[in-house]
């Protein structure tokens, strides 16, 4: 992961269509507001997080950074974001870098340094993301899930918690199961583990 310059106060845009909210971390201080799902477009974001800011008596400069989420989830709503970050880029100055819910789920298990397979259900298909460490973890391409991988004996399935009902899930040894919870301060643990991008930032979509 690229990231070089060192990210410490940053704005969180998360708008996937589930969960959307933005975030502050300043000062090792998080704040989050929940955004209304379904009423994101360029205007009301920017006023949203305009008005945020404010609130806290932020400046936004080259100082601080954006980050967002990638997807899997509402393509329209991760544009936006995107958009909305651009355009804070080029008049501020700001950094911008993105995740995905797949590092998301997986940052709290990253410690165990085992090999991991982040999970994630859309368009009623499912998915993963496969992570391996060595010195560092790395993190493949997401790819549809072939039943196949449920047989790695040694590896940690990390499931949201929308879906760790599903038929599917019960292929896995209950033992290798973590569930996962949304927790945007967690995005702390990517910045860590260097799981944050700066290049080629744009939607997750998944056919």
């Amino acid at each position: 992961i690229k990231n070089k310059k060192m990210i410490k106060d940053f704005l969180i845009i998360d708008c996937t269509g589930i969960n959307d909210s933005i975030a502050l971390r300043i000062n090792n201080k998080f704040f989050i507001k929940k955004l209304q799902t379904n009423l994101i477009k360029n205007e009301i974001l920017a006023l949203d997080i305009a008005n945020f800011v404010k609130e806290h008596k932020i400046e936004l400069n080259s100082n601080f950074s954006i980050i967002i989420n990638s997807g899997p989830g509402s393509f329209s709503g991760v544009r936006v974001s995107l958009a909305v970050a651009k355009g804070i880029q080029i008049v501020k100055r700001t950094n911008v870098y993105s995740y995905n819910n797949f590092l998301l789920n997986a940052s709290t298990h990253l410690t165990e340094k085992k090999n991991i397979f982040s999970l994630q259900k859309t368009n009623k298909f499912y998915y993963y993301c496969k992570g391996t460490f060595e010195t560092n973890y790395h993190f493949t391409p997401p790819k549809k899930i072939d039943l196949k991988i449920f047989k790695s004996s040694e590896s940690l399935f990390i499931v949201p918690n929308e879906i760790k009902n599903d038929e599917i899930i019960k292929n896995i040894d209950p033992k290798r199961i973590r569930i996962a919870h949304f927790n945007l301060k967690n995005i702390d643990l990517l910045i860590k583990n260097k799981l944050v991008e700066n290049k080629l930032i744009k939607p997750l979509y998944l056919s």
